[in-house]
Formats: C-alpha cells, sequence, structure tokens
C-alpha cells in the first residue's frame, strides 16, 4: 500500500514543463508587411484562390530560454543579456499540418525557415507563410470556381536549436483557420501604365481576407 501511494504521489506530482519557445498570438500582416504588437490579433481569415496561392500571417513568439554568462578572464564571452550569444534561439523549420471541412487531403508540410529569437525575449515578430505550392495546389485540385467554401485549420509549429549547441526545441502548436473558395469578381484589367494597389498583405496578389488588386494584370 506505501509503495502504491508514493507511487501515485508521484504520478501526480509531475507536470509538463511549458516549452521555452512559445507561439502567443497571430496577425495578418499589413500592405507593408508590418505587424502591430499592440493592435488586436487575428484567429480566422478568409482566402480567395481565384487571385491568391498564399496566406501570410505573422507570428508573435516568446523565448524563455537562457543561460549563465561566461567569462574569461574576467571578459564576458556573450554580448550583454538580452542581445544574442550563446542563449540565442535559432529558428530552422516551421512544421505545417492541415485539417479541411469539407475533407480534402493536403499534405503536411515542412518548410526551411531562417529567423532567431534573443534571449529571454518577448513579442518577436515571424512572419511565415501558411501555404506551399503542394498545399496550394491541393486546394486548387478541390476547391473548383463556384464551389462552397472549405474550411482549413492550419496547425504550425517552430522547430530549430539553441546557439549554445546544448540541443534542439519544439515550440508549442498554434492553430489558425481560414476559409478557401474560388470566385472571381468584377475587377477591371489594368490599363497599358496602370499598376494595381498593393492592398494585400506584403505586397502579395490579393484574395487574402477580402483584399483585392485594383486591377488584374
Amino acid at each position: 500500500m506505501f509503495v502504491a501511494a508514493s507511487l501515485a504521489l508521484g504520478l501526480c506530482g509531475c507536470s509538463e514543463s511549458p516549452p521555452v519557445v512559445q507561439i502567443l498570438s497571430a496577425q495578418v500582416p499589413t500592405a507593408e508587411c508590418g505587424l502591430d504588437a499592440e493592435a488586436a490579433g487575428s484567429a480566422a481569415g478568409s482566402l480567395n484562390l481565384a487571385y491568391g496561392r498564399s496566406y501570410l500571417l505573422g507570428l508573435f513568439v516568446n523565448s524563455s530560454y537562457v543561460n549563465t554568462p561566461l567569462e574569461v578572464n574576467g571578459v564576458p564571452l556573450d554580448p550583454e543579456p538580452g542581445t544574442g550569444g550563446q542563449a540565442t534561439v535559432l529558428v530552422e523549420k516551421v512544421e505545417l499540418s492541415y485539417e479541411t471541412t469539407p475533407n480534402v487531403r493536403i499534405p503536411d508540410q515542412t518548410i526551411n525557415y531562417t529567423g532567431s529569437l534573443n534571449p529571454g525575449s518577448e513579442q518577436n515578430k515571424l512572419l511565415i507563410n501558411l501555404l506551399t505550392r503542394e498545399s496550394a495546389e491541393a486546394l486548387l485540385d478541390n476547391v473548383p470556381p463556384g464551389s462552397d467554401p472549405v474550411q482549413v485549420i492550419v496547425t504550425v509549429k517552430l522547430t530549430g536549436k539553441f546557439a549554445s549547441g546544448s540541443g534542439s526545441f519544439e515550440s508549442n502548436e498554434y492553430v489558425y483557420t481560414f476559409d478557401a473558395f474560388n470566385a472571381t469578381r468584377p475587377i477591371p484589367v489594368c490599363g497599358p501604365d496602370e499598376v494595381p494597389d498593393a492592398v494585400a498583405p506584403c505586397n502579395s496578389t490579393g484574395g487574402q481576407d477580402g483584399n483585392y488588386p485594383s486591377c488584374t494584370l
């Protein structure tokens, strides 16, 4: 009985530590690719496949990873705290997985990424695309013009390593949803010297979250 009780107490006392890299919220970037940490976040959106093949999203990410400063003859090996060094987190991959309603088979994707997070930092801004060429083509094959929208639930996870060489990390999983549809709009063709207005996130071609070009090329 005493052994069983001790085991039970041990199980109750264990708790999983939160990941050192946490995706806290997301926001759709502006046409100039800007993100505002003070503005409201976004949890869902839409994409018109007739005009766009990408869904751009900004992530706000915290890193709680720190290490003990090292010195040689009284000289620190790392720069000032919070500015990099051995406790820098290097983001190397973005893992994307998809669920859809109605069911559309979109294979999971892992894309290479280059980014870094300072030690013990908050509200880091990372820009990602929720659709690769392969996943966008899978949607196009299953969402023909005039069909009903498909709800796409994307789970995002960041992976990478620490600059200190002490190991690797996996962030928490962050879920974002958008509705994919395929519908043409009465948008005129651009004139000889006319350029479409840049209204979609990061000057993309349009179709994301109701943003459409003033004319089509």
